[in-house]
């Protein structure tokens, strides 16, 4: 692999370019993910080993808790996470931490934020366990949009589901009661998935940091609602005993 390094005067970044004909390295090591990935949807294997060895591109491992984009910072590169996971989180202004969203590989990072008027982050991006992250230049992705339409529509596509989520969240945070914000959490799983009885992924601690509350309050208010006979709570296991009344806490 050609690892010769070149500087764009674009970029304040350096990146490493393309593979030459007969190395596909990053394309080996990362394959499941990049297979994986949204963005290449649709495509091919040898497809998508094409495009990694014609893009300028580089890949960058982080640590735990080590930090991958600060809020502020200018996106000037698609990221694909093909190793680990990543949080973005911000600050409210009484100074708590908000866990925004959580990444894992093959997820893109900020990817609506690389393209319009405003490119600066408005998270921090922090590894939660050793992360590798492949960047993409933007002018790179640009040519490929041209060449690759499936590329093109799976990128926007990514965008869409994006803005989607973010209305949701936007939702529950304007839920004020920490009853209200559960309630919500646990209505969304079982549209779903379609049942009144699930696991939930997220700890209590992890739900805690999602709504921005304290974690022995969240603890609390799932007790009370459990007592109430509202759901049935066993660690993470959840069973809907009253969803008219789950409905009810979302006024």
């Amino acid at each position: 692999m050609v690892n010769t390094a070149t500087e764009d005067n674009n970029y304040n970044e350096k990146y490493i370019q393309p593979c030459n004909q007969k190395c596909s390295f990053c394309f080996l090591n990362y394959v499941d993910a990049l297979q994986s990935s949204y963005i290449f949807k649709d495509l091919k294997a040898e497809n998508i080993g094409e495009i990694i060895k014609k893009v300028h591109h580089q890949v960058r491992t982080y640590q735990k808790d080590e930090l991958i984009a600060s809020n502020g910072d200018t996106c000037n590169s698609l990221r694909i996470i093909v190793k680990g996971a990543a949080v973005g989180e911000m600050m409210d202004f009484q100074g708590k931490s908000l866990r925004i969203e959580e990444l894992h590989a093959p997820d893109t990072i900020a990817s609506a934020f690389l393209f319009g008027e405003d490119n600066t982050l408005p998270v921090d991006v922090i590894a939660i366990e050793e992360t590798k992250i492949l960047f993409i230049p933007r002018q790179d992705l640009m040519s490929l949009f041209c060449t690759e339409n499936t590329v093109l529509k799976n990128y926007l596509d990514i965008i869409s589901n994006r803005a989607q989520k973010l209305t949701k969240k936007i939702k529950l945070l304007g839920l004020q009661s920490i009853r209200g914000k559960f309630a919500n959490y646990l209505l969304e799983h079982v549209r779903r998935e379609g049942k009144m009885k699930f696991t939930i992924k997220n700890s209590q601690s992890e739900l805690a940091t999602m709504f921005g509350i304290s974690r022995p309050s969240l603890g609390r208010v799932i007790r009370e609602m459990h007592n109430e006979g509202i759901i049935e709570a066993d660690g993470r296991d959840i069973r809907i005993l009253d969803k008219k009344a789950l409905s009810g806490l979302l006024k």
